[in-house]
């Protein structure tokens, strides 16, 4: 009996081992002193000390979630901390074998010819495109890979409260109507395909956008082993 207890417990201590290394959800990369590293699509990117850096679980098609901490809140009337949105940078990664012309047309473009396999979840991640108007593409190089750079202006409608206003039917309630302002930066290496999508509000975005260009700037790829 004593025998049988002990085998016993041993293959349960085994059982719940396993169980437990089987639970742990791996990371899309490594994050340290806001340096983010992805050793699976060879890349590394550095936030800046008021922005928050977050590894995702994989599998994820976006790698890395970067919003700033100290971000203000817009000043339109009935505006809050719960209509401002946070200013956010997005790092997509996956691997295809369509040129960055084809992905670029899939993603920004009109759609026609070859797609991306997976162009509605890319599409459901960069939530800056819909609806979006494009004011200016442009050439660039990021860590000396071309890539394109799209500035994009994304109009919406909110609900808020205006504590100014006094009406006998609606209340304080009123509608926000501004926009958001951004860039999405498409760019290829090897099979590797890369997504950058930056937005915030356009009442913030001069200031804002300086940061992402620092963050982006401090993009580098990964020597292969």
């Amino acid at each position: 009996m004593k025998k049988i207890s002990i085998l016993t417990l041993s293959f349960l201590l085994l059982a719940l081992g396993a169980v437990g290394s089987y639970g742990k959800s791996k990371k899309t990369g490594e994050v340290k002193k806001n340096v983010y590293t992805d050793s699976k699509f060879g890349f590394q990117i550095t936030g800046l000390k008021n922005w928050k850096v977050k590894s995702q679980k994989e599998p994820s098609l976006v790698r890395v979630i970067m919003t700033q901490k100290n971000y203000k809140v817009s000043t339109i009337p009935g505006a809050s901390q719960y209509t401002t949105s946070i200013p956010t940078i997005l790092v997509l990664a996956d691997t295809t074998s369509l040129s960055l012309k084809q992905v670029e047309e899939s993603l920004l473009g009109e759609g026609k010819g070859k797609l991306l396999q997976n162009r509605d979840e890319f599409m459901l991640k960069l939530d800056l495109v819909p609806q979006s108007e494009c004011l200016e593409i442009q050439d660039v190089m990021i860590d000396s890979v071309p890539a394109r750079d799209y500035t994009l202006k994304q109009p919406y409608k909110r609900t808020g409260e205006d504590i100014r206003v006094r009406d006998p039917i609606y209340g304080s309630q009123v509608i926000i109507q501004d926009f958001l302002a951004g860039h999405v930066i498409l760019f290829k290496k090897g099979k590797n395909i890369y997504v950058v999508q930056f937005s915030c509000e356009r009442e913030f975005y001069y200031p804002t956008n300086s940061e992402f260009q620092k963050i982006l700037s401090s993009w580098k790829f990964l020597q292969d082993p």
